[in-house]
């Protein structure tokens, strides 16, 4: 069986669903599975090579929302004209717009994220054009699966579809380069093992790192946050964090290699998951997995992934935040256990290996329709 990817930005993948079609991708030759992924040439350059993957590396028009739109459009047109696939799966329910083009010759499983308009980044009227694509990515695909079990049910309910959980995972591929890492702390001069982190790939006001930096900033020990993320999208909010931040914080551009990234996550002392809106956390599936302890929302999100392996606050309360972040830093030992638990759970529940077994059933009973 052959299939395309298409929705994502590119591999190798730095941030949310550019990883979950990485680590699916990754794992489909094992299957019988040839698998092709689309991928934004500015983002994955000519010369990468991703072991049994084929990778087509096509142009995209710069500008937050043209070059989503553009590279969507020719890799549908690409695989349309040139493709020569059994099955094509979409990434992302706000690049349904391209299903009708590809609907004309293929089958398709379309996988949905999250809720993108709920988001504060976009503009009144985007967000508008983002919900309206619900309709094709439900009415048009052959097959709709889910990363959010919530989401799931949302739009069983509202459009009375099948709509097939598959949750994120983790996988034995991430290994942290503590040396590498070592590097960008250096440069910040941060001790490993002294500090704190936010990661998302995004800094946008829905991950919550205004309320992180307005804890740390009263915490008892002087102890440095370390923020992570693509800041260009809003710079605003940007400005605003710059203002808040005392001399505790310190900010880094997007770590776009995984490797260093998870080196960063595994020095710190601990995580701070601050969402105050999210669908199944990429960040938070990987600290788990990586043993290091998290204080996250409460959001119910986040208890399905980590049921009691996490140290909770109420979500969008900056007290709550700085109690359990005191508590955190009072009782190493104890924050360590709970994530050596939050690591079994996640092995146990969300194992790349068995949810890529979930999406090669989805494709063959969409292909060989059924029995």
């Amino acid at each position: 069986m052959k299939v395309a990817y298409l929705g994502i930005k590119g591999l190798p993948a730095s941030a949310g669903a550019d990883r979950v079609v990485e680590a699916i991708a990754t794992r489909m030759p094992l299957f019988g599975v040839t698998p092709t992924v689309y991928c934004d040439r500015a983002v994955t350059p000519a010369s990468t090579v991703i072991p049994g993957v084929n990778l087509v590396c096509l142009p995209a028009l710069p500008g937050k929302h043209l070059r989503a739109i553009t590279l969507d459009l020719l890799a549908a047109w690409h695989a349309l004209v040139w493709g020569d696939y059994d099955l094509v799966h979409l990434h992302n329910a706000e690049a349904s717009f391209v299903l009708p083009l590809l609907r004309l010759r293929y089958k398709v499983v379309s996988t949905h994220h999250a809720m993108a308009y709920l988001r504060a980044k976009w503009s009144p009227a985007a967000k508008v054009l983002m919900r309206a694509l619900d309709w094709p990515f439900v009415k048009l695909s052959d097959a709709v699966t889910f990363v959010s079990a919530k989401d799931a049910q949302t739009f069983e309910q509202r459009y009375h579809c099948q709509a097939i959980h598959i949750p994120n995972g983790v996988g034995s591929e991430y290994i942290p380069d503590l040396q590498k890492s070592r590097v960008l702390l250096e440069a910040n001069q941060i001790e490993p093992r002294q500090y704190l982190i936010l990661v998302a790939g995004r800094i946008e006001p829905t991950k919550g790192a205004h309320l992180a930096i307005q804890a740390v900033n009263q915490l008892k020990q002087e102890i440095p946050l370390l923020v992570v993320g693509d800041d260009r999208h809003l710079p605003e909010y940007h400005r605003l964090l710059r203002e808040m931040a005392g001399s505790r914080i310190h900010f880094l551009p997007l770590v776009a290699d995984a490797s260093t990234l998870f080196g960063l996550m595994v020095s710190a002392r601990g995580l701070i998951f601050a969402a105050t809106l999210d669908a199944m956390s990429m960040v938070l599936l990987e600290a788990a997995w990586l043993g290091v302890p998290v204080v996250c929302s409460e959001l119910l999100e986040n208890r399905l992934v980590l049921g009691e392996a996490a140290i909770y606050f109420k979500d969008g309360d900056t007290d709550a935040l700085v109690k359990q972040l005191n508590w955190l830093l009072e009782n190493e030992g104890a924050a360590l256990e709970i994530a050596q638990q939050a690591r079994r759970r996640v092995q146990r529940e969300f194992s790349w290996d068995n949810i890529a077994v979930c999406y090669v059933e989805v494709y063959h009973q969409v292909v060989e329709g059924p029995t």
